[in-house]
């Protein structure tokens, strides 16, 4: 989801989508999409089930606990969709145990708003299926590949020792210890 400003740009007018926001956590990216209206869901359901994915219910259970409570206990998740699950996974998951998914589709606590919780490039794609959006995957940045370079001839000057241009190379002078710590000493 690195690229994920570019999906941003082509959702945020569409009919029906209220806000878009590209959420951060450490855990990774999220595409946040709040609608106006309520999500069909038996749209979204054939959409997921085309995908391959399935579509299962979040949060059954905590979602019947008194308001003040469930606020504290329920973040607002009512569906998830994932790749597989088990029986088991699906039991817990009414419980309030979230599985890995690749999107979530979540109520507003504080208003009748639904979202639309992309975690994954998985999840935008099926968010645009849903949406009739034809959906450009981000491209990868391009790695130059690395040129090889030839070897230096022997006779190359960069390979030869420095040596003074007025001195012959034969001649250098090489430098006793004391001579060094006075240009050392000069220099600083």
């Amino acid at each position: 989801m690195s690229l994920l400003e570019n999906s941003l740009t082509q959702i945020r007018f569409i009919a029906g989508v209220e806000k878009v926001e590209h959420v951060r956590f450490s855990t990774g990216d999220q595409l946040w999409v709040r609608f106006n209206r309520p999500i069909d869901m038996q749209k979204l359901e054939r959409v997921v089930s085309e995908k391959g994915f399935q579509l299962i219910k979040f949060g059954g259970l905590l979602a019947k606990l008194p308001r003040g409570l469930s606020e504290v206990l329920w973040d607002g998740v009512t569906h998830i969709m994932v790749k597989e699950i088990s029986d088991w996974g699906r039991l817990t998951s009414l419980v309030g145990f979230e599985p890995d998914g690749i999107a979530k589709i979540a109520i507003d606590l504080h208003g009748s708003n639904q979202i639309f919780i992309a975690l994954n490039e998985a999840g935008i794609q099926l968010l645009f299926d849903y949406l009739g959006v034809k959906y450009i995957p981000p491209s990868k940045p391009a790695v130059a590949p690395l040129k090889a370079t030839a070897p230096l001839p022997k006779s190359s000057p960069s390979l030869q020792p420095a040596t003074n241009p007025q001195t012959p190379p034969a001649e250098a002078k090489t430098l006793t210890p004391a001579q060094t710590s006075t240009t050392e000493k000069t220099v600083a």
